[in-house]
């Protein structure tokens, strides 16, 4: 393929992302600004947060926007761990404006560099929240991932879920069957006591505690 041709294919490739970027921040902080909070479990953040030790912030793909609105409203200093993917990239992108900080990659790509970052941060802050969408980027759904899980362990890392639902919602056909909230409604946002770590089965009793606190969250609309 000639030259200039490749340089106008990736110009219209950055053009398309330039445009979902800024319509994808417009459109969710439309959401989240319209929409009224009621918040379940704040201590248990609050708790956590005082006890100078880093924390996993473990939530599902398809709830992901819950978490992020809550930390995008109150200004919580979170990294998030994002795809290099374009739909990650863009994600990516409108998590900046929001103020969280960027481990770029996933299980499938650049896995290598997510587990460094991760481990360099838990070494050297002892304050850093680190988000992961544990049965992202294509599941199975709500299985949590074990090598993250390892690493929070490993660095002694508390495990705290933030999840929620919503009064207006779109639910996507999609593997992870993804909520979108609807704007002028209600988000109910459920964070739950810190996990706490078993001698059995890690994957297994993560994704226990994860789901059930979903089931919580549901059952409050």
């Amino acid at each position: 393929m000639p030259l200039k041709k490749q340089q106008n294919i990736f110009s219209i490739i950055n053009m398309k992302a330039f445009i979902l970027k800024w319509l994808g921040y417009v459109v969710l902080s439309l959401i989240y600004k319209t929409n009224k909070f009621e918040v379940y479990g704040l201590e248990n953040l609050e708790s956590a947060q005082k006890k100078k030790r880093p924390i996993m912030l473990c939530v599902w793909h398809g709830r992901m926007l819950y978490p992020i609105f809550y930390v995008a409203k109150n200004k919580i200093k979170t990294w998030a761990i994002a795809s290099p993917h374009q739909d990650g990239y863009i994600m990516a992108q409108i998590l900046k404006k929001w103020g969280v900080s960027i481990i770029e990659g996933s299980s499938n790509k650049k896995s290598k560099n997510v587990i460094n970052q991760m481990k360099e941060i838990f070494e050297k802050d002892n304050n850093a929240i680190i988000a992961i969408t544990n049965d992202g980027p294509k599941g199975p759904r709500h299985i949590a991932k074990e090598n993250s899980l390892k690493i929070a362990q490993k660095y002694n890392a508390q495990i705290i879920t933030i999840t929620g639902d919503s009064t207006k919602k779109w639910t996507f056909k999609t593997w992870d069957k993804f909520y979108l909230p609807k704007p002028f409604g209600k988000i109910i946002i459920n964070i739950a006591p810190v996990y706490q770590y078993k001698e059995n089965n890690l994957v297994d009793s993560v994704s226990i505690y994860m789901n059930e606190s979903e089931n919580k969250a549901s059952e409050k609309i």
